[in-house]
């Protein structure tokens, strides 16, 4: 093909749109482009578009939503006749023709599968991968167990509960011990952190080998693994020696090799582990759920823990929740019902039906739902807040915002944008950052900092987290200086200098300090000089480490956060922040993901009109996991 031909020229007009294409989904577009038998506009726009649409986060392209219709800019092309997409049927074949694309698997650079999904090839992979882990693994195991032993195991762990309520932790714990992969999926203070400690206990006890079993727990991130080792330690369930269980970020875990997207345990080196266990599984995203499966043995028992209800993963892909449709979620077959009475001594009756209940052990049989929340309860205002966010009822939880019964929730008309500062400066619940500036050591700012936190909705803007951050910082720093001078009035003005204590999240993994993305720590003046800076990071309750400034690598202030790096922690009160505009990043997963955060106290500032809608949105992720699982009509 002519470099300078006509038809380069068209494709590169349409590929060259900034408002809609990237300059890499131009480039991956044009390259695809060129590897066809024929080049056409067609083909290179699929590329350009499976590239925009992973960037999004979704897992492939669903053709369906472009087939027959015209392109959105359409209307911004001046003087040029409007675009209308190949119907769905032509749009394939041409795909297929044009050498570029395979039917489920090949080496070519596209594959479509399903009903008119386009992948990036490692794409279908990763998903394929997946979907064979958990239909080869989610298999009963539970006719190898001691009966006897087990029945009197679950016996000690668990109290009937009165009348005739349900005990979900107690199901969750057989369906873990009974298969080898399992999900627990369940919502704020539902208990899977105390549930997995029950499961590790119970497969300790029922352990018949002389050895020890060799247990790896992890989560996505620093903060999520440090509470989850917390909970396992101050369950006191888990014996396992002299040494206590130590829990691992999931990149740390699998070992990262720098500077590349591989880790050092995979299939050919996979992890030496009995039971592994993976919370907050919602922050996974598609290929690194996909590597940590590949690098686990055939023997060794996988758990998820997680919220299937949260904000997906920020790179591409919603496994928890594509894994987890609402259909099958503790929905069990008969003889796994069975299996539950035999173990319990009592009639499992679940508290709903399901025309999915299959006679013989199935795939759902290792997915539960805890619904008790142990933290709130039903009556709490934050529990109904979240529960009619998740359900997508708008006005309902703005009702709820206005009326709280217990003070718990509350909502505020955010300020325009030049009085944000202002409103901040007032807002009570800000005063513990002014708090710590006064803290004398870095456990009572960590103390601090676990009270209260500012969420946002975004990013960028005037309502955005970076311009947060540095209003607070400009405040405090302020704050910091006027007290300096008063307390040391006849110091030279040369000397009169402040240092501020600031929070700062590390944005980038590194491997020599043992820091990693998502791991929080506290900039304050050294305790041995006061005019130099060090950076302190609680290792867990009572343990901290701390680092010369210039060594830490990259990182932000976390005086406000991003609702999507708030994942994986909790904070006694919180303010979110929404934008005075609407976003379509605004969705109810991230409304329910920051309501969640918080355990006494939640407020929103923000406009009506806005939040109601961000309730009503819906985070869709393209992908075929789903299907893959349970089928079509999933």
């Amino acid at each position: 093909m002519v470099e300078n031909s006509p038809i380069l020229k068209e494709i590169q007009d349409f590929l060259s749109e900034p408002e809609f294409f990237s300059s890499l989904d131009n480039h991956f577009g044009l390259f695809v482009g060129r590897l066809a038998k024929k080049y056409s506009l067609t083909t290179a726009l699929a590329g350009a578009l499976v590239s925009r649409t992973t960037g999004e986060g979704n897992i492939c392209l669903d053709l369906k939503e472009y087939a027959g219709k015209p392109l959105p800019f359409n209307s911004r092309r001046q003087g040029m006749a409007a675009f209308v997409c190949p119907d769905l049927a032509a749009w394939t074949e041409q795909l297929l023709e044009s050498g570029v694309a395979s039917q489920n698997d090949g080496d070519t650079p596209l594959v479509l599968a399903g009903s008119g999904r386009l992948y990036l090839t490692r794409y279908r992979q990763y998903e394929n991968s997946i979907i064979r882990f958990i239909r080869h693994r989610a298999n009963s195991t539970y006719r190898d167990h001691d009966y006897s032993s087990l029945h009197k195991d679950l016996k000690k762990l668990f109290k009937p509960l009165p009348g005739k309520q349900t005990d979900w932790q107690q199901i969750a714990v057989i369906s873990a011990v009974s298969r080898s992969f399992c999900v627990i999926s369940g919502g704020p203070g539902t208990g899977k952190t105390s549930t997995v400690a029950k499961i590790l206990a119970l497969l300790i006890s029922q352990n018949r080998n002389n050895s020890d079993l060799r247990i790896l727990l992890a989560a996505p991130t620093g903060k999520a693994a440090s509470r989850l080792q917390q909970a396992i330690a101050e369950s006191g369930l888990v014996q396992t020696g002299s040494e206590p269980l130590q829990v691992a970020t999931l990149h740390r875990m699998l070992g990262s090799v720098p500077n590349s997207p591989y880790f050092r345990h995979n299939a050919e080196n996979p992890l030496v582990a009995d039971i592994i266990v993976i919370d907050e599984a919602s922050m996974v995203d598609l290929p690194l759920m996909a590597k940590l499966m590949q690098a686990i043995p055939a023997s060794t028992r996988l758990i998820l823990l997680g919220d299937r209800h949260q904000l997906a993963s920020v790179q591409p892909g919603s496994v928890l929740a594509d894994i987890c449709p609402t259909e099958i979620m503790s929905s069990f077959s008969h003889d796994f019902q069975q299996h539950i009475s035999e173990l319990t001594d009592s009639s499992f009756e679940p508290d709903f039906t399901t025309e999915k209940t299959t006679t013989s052990c199935s795939l759902e049989d290792s997915f539960v739902e805890l619904v008790h929340s142990y933290r709130f309860g039903p009556d709490s205002s934050i529990a109904k807040l979240s529960k009619a966010v998740k359900n997508g009822d708008g006005d309902g939880a703005f009702d709820l915002l206005l009326r709280s019964e217990d003070e718990s929730t509350a909502w505020s008309d955010i300020p325009g944008p030049s009085e944000l500062g202002k409103a901040l400066q007032n807002s009570p619940m800000v005063e513990q950052f002014r708090a710590m500036q006064q803290a004398p050591d870095p456990d009572s700012c960590f103390s601090l900092l676990d009270n209260f936190r500012l969420l946002c909705g975004l990013r960028q803007g005037p309502f955005g987290v970076e311009r947060v951050n540095y209003i607070l910082e400009q405040l405090f720093a302020q704050q910091v200086s006027a007290g300096f001078t008063q307390l040391n009035p006849d110091l030279p003005a040369c000397s009169k200098t402040s240092l501020l204590i600031r929070p700062v999240m590390v944005t980038r993994n590194d491997y020599n300090l043992q820091l990693f993305n998502g791991d929080v720590g506290i900039i304050m003046p050294d305790p041995a000089g006061r005019q130099s800076e060090r950076v302190f990071f609680r290792e867990k309750p009572g343990m901290l480490r701390n680092i010369a400034l210039p060594l830490l690598p990259a990182h932000e202030t976390v005086f406000a956060m991003t609702v999507h790096k708030s994942q994986g922690s909790e904070f006694d009160r919180l303010v979110l922040i929404l934008p005075d505009q609407d976003s379509p990043l605004l969705t109810r997963e991230l409304l329910y993901t920051a309501i969640t955060r918080a355990r006494e106290k939640v407020e929103i500032w923000g406009r009506k009109k806005i939040f109601i809608a961000a309730v009503k949105r819906r985070i869709k992720r393209t992908s075929g996991l789903a299907e893959g699982l349970w089928g079509e009509s999933n």
